[in-house]
């Protein structure tokens, strides 16, 4: 395969331990490198942060990085690098015409999958993605601290549609995706791998006599890695303080911890975190057993991993993390926060501990576990190097890599369309698809009619219908709710629908207070009523914020109707009722939502046509009122 890979702030090329350059960067240059073992040839596309880079390097054979223009040529924060996705989208088009298409298209990264979206769709290319992070997790244990762009949760969401396939590193990361709306037929499961060879058993740690046991820490130096918490478990530990009951010749007394990561070691007293830690440190009165490292190179952390006794891991989240692969891979016990991707790596009891993220108390107890039983700790390292062997070498995710990608193509390849020559066959093609979905429509007739019938009941009594959807169904949802306050075919009474993805000051303050998927069912919540119907269109059914609408209106004692795609999918389930159109194409969804909708305005206005206006209805019947009149005629009808 002809494999382009898309990592716009990771570059293969790039030093490793800085706030931005971690896992990610290890991830793309080693898999890359391992599918280019397996024959396939792949090119990294990644931006130019620095104007005296080549245009391409060879990172080893059958593997090419590429710088492409995107934004100004220096190093900026991932987090400011949105903006400029359109742009490196196009570069990527223009590359992608100028030197023949890929095969396949695999994104690293939400900014990433927007870039390669825009030229795989431009190009019909099929788009892997791999988030190796998701922004609602993020938010969600960062709170304020969250420097993503706003835009990162709507996007995330938007690509889990676009996308053939995710590609989940964990178990844990799929669960979080299908909270999201993903498709679970397109989530594959593949992890991050591990060298094998650049991390190896070299025996039992060597300690010469007297020498303090060893705790290592690696990765970038940022709070959520949880190093404080290490910090705080050595102090904790048995013969941390002066007078703890610890046999004198006990491994705790005096054990070091070994901090890696972060800017070079010349550089650490301007590091945020690396001042926190050190201050930490002092306050905790362990300052003279905590060695701070700075950024290690590759052979460094290896060195590292093979000296220590028990390898620390406790961030308070970690959609994968290397570090437990690359200790396994070293044969050392790790200690891990039972979170994210550790609960795939870490085989708790078996090779190594996990505890609860933030827990000191239970790092500590498991630092010392480990460090009290040397048995223990060299079987657990044993199995380590055993588990990373049969699951986790770069060969091994390689191949199941290369198994999800010729699903996509021969999956692509069956959806392909016979090339189009002009707009005349576009429009045939069209008409030919919408007269198939509106002959299946005429099933639901028996639903549109009852529909029309409930919705004349429930306003004229003086309920009303709450409207939404995303993108043209959010047209089509306003076009409704004006059908209804107006009218449709008939002169009657206005009826009361609200359509609630027209209001542009709730979307926007719900969405940047709450998240995008709140918008709709935090309006649902505000005028929602019971006995009310809350319409949902989406034509995926998988719109995590119209899932979380219906979730909303069905805990208020309010009716569910939804219009979406094909069936099964989490909306029509969610529904109380669902119409679905079996139809392929989106566009052909939308058009056949629009006519259902306007054959239930057909419906409404066949109760009301006969309705007298409100002041005739007062003047006969004395004392009653313009609900009462409709309510009447509807329930005649």
């Amino acid at each position: 395969m002809k494999i382009a890979m898309v990592s716009e702030h990771a570059s293969p090329l790039a030093a490793l331990g800085g706030v931005d350059a971690g896992g990610q960067n290890v991830h793309v240059a080693q898999l890359a490198t391992a599918l280019a073992a397996r024959g396939h040839t792949v090119t990294v596309y990644t931006r130019r942060d620095d104007v005296a880079l080549p245009d391409a390097v060879e990172l080893t054979p059958g593997v090419q990085v590429v710088h492409l223009p995107a934004g100004p040529a220096r190093t900026l924060p991932k987090d400011e690098l949105a903006p400029f996705m359109d742009e490196f989208g196009r570069w990527l088009t223009r590359t992608w015409i100028a030197d023949g298409p890929p095969d396949l298209v695999h994104a690293h990264f939400w900014m990433s999958g927007l870039a390669a979206r825009r030229a795989a769709d431009a190009l019909q290319l099929p788009l892997a993605l791999t988030f190796h992070a998701l922004g609602a997790v993020k938010r969600r244990h960062q709170g304020l601290a969250d420097t993503s762009p706003a835009s990162r949760l709507a996007a995330e969401t938007d690509l889990l549609g676009a996308a053939d396939v995710v590609l989940a590193t964990c178990e844990d990361e799929k669960r979080e995706l299908m909270a999201l709306g993903a498709d679970p037929e397109r989530v594959a499961v593949v992890p991050c791998g591990v060298d094998l060879t650049a991390f190896a058993p070299s025996g039992p740690p060597q300690h010469e006599a007297g020498e303090p046991a060893r705790i290592v820490a690696l990765g970038r130096l940022v709070e959520r890695k949880g190093v404080d918490t290490v910090l705080a478990a050595l102090a904790a530990l048995p013969g941390s303080v002066p007078g703890d009951p610890v046999p004198a010749d006990s491994v705790l007394e005096n054990a070091v911890l070994h901090i890696a990561g972060g800017p070079d070691a010349a550089a650490l007293d301007e590091d945020p975190e690396a001042v926190r830690l050190g201050a930490l440190a002092r306050e905790l009165g362990v300052e003279d057993r905590v060695v701070l490292h700075g950024r290690v190179d590759r052979a460094g952390a290896a060195a590292l991993l093979a000296a220590a006794d028990v390898v620390a891991c406790t961030p308070w989240y970690e959609p994968f993390g290397m570090v437990p692969l690359e200790a396994a891979a070293s044969g050392r016990p790790v200690v891990g926060s039972a979170v994210g991707g550790l609960l795939d790596s870490v085989e708790d009891g078996v090779t190594g501990l996990l505890v609860p993220p933030r827990d000191v108390g239970a790092t500590s107890e498991a630092l010392r576990r480990v460090l009290q039983d040397r048995d223990l700790a060299a079987r657990m390292g044993r199995a380590g190097r055993d588990r990373v062997e049969r699951l986790f070498g770069w060969d091994r995710v390689a191949e199941r890599t290369e198994a999800v990608y010729q699903q996509v193509l021969r999956a692509h390849g069956d959806r392909q369309h016979r090339p189009r020559t002009g707009t005349r066959e576009w429009i045939a093609d069209h008409l030919a698809e919408l007269q198939r979905a509106v002959a299946d429509a005429a099933a639901h007739a028996d639903v549109v009619d009852r529909w029309g019938a409930q919705l004349a009941a429930l306003l004229g009594r003086g309920g009303r219908v709450l409207v939404a959807g995303n993108g043209g169904s959010a047209a089509e949802a306003q076009h409704f709710t004006a059908e209804l306050v107006g009218r449709f075919e008939s002169e009657r009474v206005p009826l009361s629908a609200l359509c609630l993805s027209a209001e542009t000051s709730s979307l926007t303050a719900i969405g940047n207070d709450y998240g995008i998927t709140e918008v709709f069912a935090r309006q649902v919540e505000a005028h929602g009523r019971p006995g009310d119907v809350v319409v949902l269109l989406s034509t995926s059914g998988r719109s995590p914020n119209v899932l979380s609408a219906a979730e909303r209106a069905r805990a208020g004692g309010m009716h569910v109707w939804a219009l979406t795609g094909p069936g099964p999918n989490p909306l029509a389930d969610a529904a109380d009722e669902a119409l679905a159109v079996k139809a392929a194409s989106t566009s052909v969804v939308q058009e056949m939502h629009l006519m259902l909708l306007h054959a239930v305005c057909a419906a409404v206005d066949a109760r009301h046509a006969a309705a007298p206006r409100a002041d005739d209805a007062l003047t006969a019947c004395p004392g009653s009122s313009p609900q009462d009149a409709v309510l009447v005629e509807a329930d005649a009808g």
